[in-house]
């Protein structure tokens, strides 16, 4: 009985974290539009070059949430 519930928790918890992460690289790649944005696996990956300076970064956690 505990291991399909297990099962299923984490069934859930795979589709919400891919949920998560193909919302995540929209807003991203919306932010970011010179960069370029995928989602993987586990994590969110940004390929290019933006300044340091740039005031976008500053708010990039802001756009995962």
């Amino acid at each position: 009985m505990l291991s399909g519930l297990a099962g299923r928790g984490r069934t859930i918890g795979a589709a919400a974290q891919a949920r998560a992460i193909t919302e995540g690289a929209a807003r991203l790649q919306a932010a970011f539009p010179e960069l370029t944005v995928s989602g993987e696996d586990d994590a969110i990956v940004l390929v290019g070059r933006v300044s340091r300076e740039d005031a976008r970064l500053r708010w990039i956690g802001s756009l995962l949430r």
